[in-house]
């Protein structure tokens, strides 16, 4: 992933910040992948996180965003199909 600059402290990777601050790698790299700020300089995701910069939820999505919405709404749909099937075969 890409190194960045955080209150002074150069991080070779995001996982390794998450890991010393104490947050969320899933939500960090989610963060980036889906806002454009985040995407282009992730100190922003890091900020939005800790609470130093509010996150808004007008922010600017990117294309990834659509695309992995898109993902989970077949995956929803796939699993309600799964669960009715088995409730029609157990019924």
């Amino acid at each position: 992933m890409k190194v960045f600059e955080f209150e002074g402290k150069c991080y070779r990777s995001m996982s390794l910040f998450c890991k010393e601050r104490g947050v969320s790698y899933q939500k960090k790299r989610i963060l980036c992948r889906h806002y454009m700020r985040a995407h282009k300089d992730p100190t922003i995701a890091a900020k939005w996180l800790l609470g130093i910069e509010p996150f808004k939820s007008n922010e600017p999505k990117t294309f990834l965003y659509e695309q992995d919405l898109q993902k989970s709404e077949e995956r929803n749909s796939k699993f309600k199909d799964k669960m009715y099937q088995q409730f029609m075969e157990n019924f």
